[in-house]
């Protein structure tokens, strides 16, 4: 099961057209590897670009999120929003729901992780031909 493909699916039903990625520097510099036809995506900019970057790379090394991470992740998710009009934040890494889970969110998320899964479970859960 090809990720991203489920995730451009799953965007392309949603009808959304604008959507701001976080993630690792990869992520984000490639706009989910090029793999996302069916909406525009867009990554924070200048040094708000690193602090996502590394605050996630720092974020994943050890497992949880600190505030601090937190709080980057808001702060761009939200001028992704209002500054670049974006329609939602994609959550481009697996464990970027950290940041977010048990939170009141301030903007809707598309969650890769979640998407991945959910096909993989659509798929395993599939009735098989004889």
């Amino acid at each position: 099961m090809h990720g991203i493909h489920a995730v451009d699916a799953e965007i392309k039903r949603s009808g959304l057209k604008k959507i701001g990625v976080l993630g690792t520097r990869t992520v984000m510099e490639t706009k989910l590897y090029g793999g996302v036809s069916s909406a525009e995506l867009i990554a924070p900019e200048g040094e708000m670009f690193g602090q996502v970057g590394d605050s996630y790379s720092a974020m994943a090394g050890i497992g949880k999120v600190t505030d601090a991470q937190r709080d980057v992740f808001f702060i761009a998710g939200h001028w992704l929003m209002r500054e670049r009009g974006a329609e939602a934040i994609m959550l481009g890494g697996t464990d970027l729901f950290l940041a977010f889970v048990g939170r009141d969110l301030p903007f809707p998320l598309v969650d890769c992780a979640d998407i991945h899964v959910d096909a993989i479970f659509a798929k395993s859960s599939a009735p098989t031909s004889p």
